[in-house]
This record gives structure tokens, sequence and C-alpha cells, in this order.
């Protein structure tokens, strides 16, 4: 009987062993698997970015980047390696244009640089392109060195009002993306009111239909390719949709733009603004601002909704395609380790924002340690003010300075 006990705990034993080790094998052989897998994704990531992935080139629809502006002797360490001041950003709307923004303010103001400023707090103009009734006269014995606030782009007023080595930096974002955020915020009540469960696929179906009852001209909308709108295409190539006429326009704005940043892709676009510039790591420091989600109150969106929204938006689509592969053509053609430098400013970017959020006090300071990117600097509590800054902010700052005015709110611009 002992003998049989022992003998059946025996047998337990070997079936628990072998149990046991089949799963170390599985596990080690899953491991090996996965690790492969993340290497392999890793690397074909790293490709799309740099469009070597085929399903990421431009269709043949596209126009031919201007590769000539990409070279050494027009942006990359040009002046000799002095910092860049002359900056004209144009700020899309629910672009992540804010952020943008809020660099350039804290960049320029230490600086003493000259901003456009605009007659209302938050805009230009949602309509028009600069001109004197909708901007503060330059201060006595100054030029403008950075405009950065809403407008429509026009290539001659621009040039008009900024210094003639002025760069020129746009943004897009992703068109689906950048409809959502613009129904969230600026909530048309000619779409809302369509139905209470579904108004933005009973929108979507025939878009073309209610823009012309309810708003007619592109330049009045908020969802009808608002980006092409705000970087100066006409109405009537947005109404129209011709392939030639879209092309044309892209290939104007791939001329007069040094840099289009891609939301989707801001830390990328910014280092990449950063070689262009001369500047610091340190100048390009940011926080994310006004980041939305999906409004409960609204229909959530379906599946077929970015089809419909990308035959709609076509303008908008033309132009974030074209920019979104020059902008790695840019990066490869920016000098050696462009990924290495934007994974160390990932890092920094996140070890400021630990040490920013819980609001150091006014004699704590944070060190970043030099690399090959980055000089040593210093993270004080004065910099995280500064960088949690908004644009209305430096607006009333500015506004006080120069002119001892308080600038008031567009009633039209959230």
């Amino acid at each position: 009987m002992l003998v049989g006990w022992i003998m059946k705990g025996k047998t337990r034993f070997l079936a628990l062993s072998g149990a046991l080790l089949t799963i170390f094998v599985v596990v080690v052989q899953w491991t090996q698997v996965m690790y492969q897998y993340t290497v392999n994704e890793n690397v074909m990531v790293r490709q799309l970015l740099i469009g070597n992935v085929q399903g990421n080139q431009p269709n043949q629809q596209s126009p031919e980047i201007d590769r000539s502006k990409f070279g050494k002797d027009l942006l990359f360490h040009r002046n000799g390696g002095e910092e860049v001041h002359h900056i004209s950003f144009l700020k899309v709307h629910k672009a992540a244009s804010g952020t943008m923004t809020s660099i350039l303010f804290r960049y320029g103001v230490p600086r003493n640089l000259t901003f456009v400023l605009p007659k209302f707090i938050n805009s230009i103009s949602p309509t028009e392109t600069i001109n004197e009734k909708n901007i503060y006269p330059k201060p006595k014995g100054k030029h403008f060195d950075i405009m950065t606030s809403h407008v429509i782009y026009n290539k001659e007023a621009f040039r008009t009002y900024m210094q003639n080595d002025t760069v020129y930096i746009g943004i897009l974002r992703e068109p689906y993306l950048q409809f959502k955020s613009s129904m969230n915020y600026m909530q048309p009540k000619y779409i809302y009111n369509l139905s209470e469960t579904n108004p933005i696929q009973i929108y979507l179906k025939n878009p073309e239909k209610f823009e012309l009852e309810n708003v007619k001209d592109p330049v009045n909308s908020w969802v009808n390719n608002r980006q092409a709108v705000e970087f100066g295409i006409p109405s009537r190539v947005i109404l129209e949709k011709k392939h030639n006429d879209i092309d044309a326009y892209v290939k104007h704005l791939d001329r007069d733009f040094d840099l289009v940043i891609i939301a989707e892709y801001f830390d990328e676009s910014v280092v990449l603004m950063k070689r262009m510039l001369n500047w610091k790591m340190q100048d390009i420091l940011y926080r994310r601002l006004h980041i939305r989600g999906w409004d409960q109150k609204v229909t959530l969106p379906r599946p077929y909704d970015r089809r419909l929204y990308r035959k709609w938006a076509a303008v908008d689509y033309a132009l974030y395609d074209f920019f979104f592969t020059r902008l790695w053509d840019q990066a490869k053609l920016s000098g050696p380790g462009f990924f290495d430098e934007v994974l160390k400013f990932k890092q920094v970017r996140e070890e400021v924002e630990d040490f920013c959020k819980p609001k150091p006090n006014a004699t704590d300071i944070y060190e970043i340690e030099a690399s090959i990117w980055n000089e040593q600097f210093n993270v004080t509590s004065k910099m995280c003010e500064f960088i949690f800054y908004e644009e209305e902010d430096w607006v009333r700052i500015i506004a006080f300075q120069e002119y001892g005015i308080t600038p008031k709110p567009n009633k039209d611009i959230k």
C-alpha cells in the first residue's frame, strides 16, 4: 500500500514537472516571438516614417515635391549658425496650433522680439487675411519679427508685414481628426439640429447640400475643408474640387512654406524646426493645450464616417498627404541622427513635465544633463510657468507692455 502511494506520488510529480516544463518552453517561445515582432514592428514604423514603405508613397495624383528648398543653403544651419528670429506661423484651428503658438511666444518675449498683435485677443481674423484694420501697428522704431495668431494666409499680405528673411511655418492635422475637433468645439447648429441621435452621419451623407443651404462660402464654415481655407486656397477651388487647380495651389504652398508641422508627429516636427532655426532644445519644450475628447452629447463617430469625410474634404487631404510626405523628406535631409534626437527630446520633455506639473516652489531647480543633442540647462519654476502660459496670457502681457491696453476676445471665436 505504501509502495502504491509512493508510485502515485511519483507519477503526479512527473506529470506536474512535465506540465511546468511545457509552460516554460511555451513562455520562452512566446517571448521570443513577441520580441521579434516588436523589433520588426519598430523597424517597419521607422521605415514608414521615412517613406520606405510602398503603401505610404504619395499617390500618382499628388503634385511633385520641390526638393530644392531642402538644401543646406536655404535653411539648415544658415546665418552662420545664428538663431532665426523672423518667423511667420500660420495658426490653423483645431490642429495643435495653440501648442506651437505657446512655443513661439515663450521664445520671443524674453528676447524682446516684436509680435504681430491682433486687435482681438484670440484671432487676427477667421475670414480675412492680415490688414491694418485687424492688427495693432508695429511699435515705433521696430519691425515685426513673429506672427502667430489665427488669420487667413495670403502671400502678398503676409510679406507686406514680415521681414524678407522670414521663415514660413504652417501646421496640418489629419483632416478627419481636425473635423471631429471642430465639431466638438465650434458646435455648428445647422449640423447638430439635423438629428438628436446621428446628426454627423446625416451631414456626411450630403455635406454639400447642408453647406450650401446654411453657409455657402467655405471661408465661413468650420467644417468645409477648413485647413485649406486657412492656408488661403480660394473658395472656388474648394467648391469645384478640380485636381489640376488643387495641385497648382499645393505647389504654390510648397514654395511658400519652409516647414509644415504635422500635428500627429509634433515632436518630430518641432525637432526639425529646431534644426532649421538653429534653436536649442529648451526653446521647443511644450505642454499640449486644449486636448478634448468626443463630447458625450454628440453621436459617436461610425466607421464609414472617415471615408465620407475624405471624399468631402478632398482639398484638406491633398494638403495633408502632400506635406506629410514632405516632412519626412526634410527629416532625412536635415542631418544625421534625427530620430535619435527626437527620442532624446521626448525623454527631456517628459522629465520637464514631471517636474512642472506639481507646480514647483520658486527655489526648485531641475537640471537637464548635457548630451550630443543639447547643452546642460536648468528648469526653474518660472520656466514652468511660461510653459503653461497660453496665447491669451501672452497677448495680454504684450498688449499692455507695448500699447497699454487689454484686447477683447472675438465673440465669433471660442
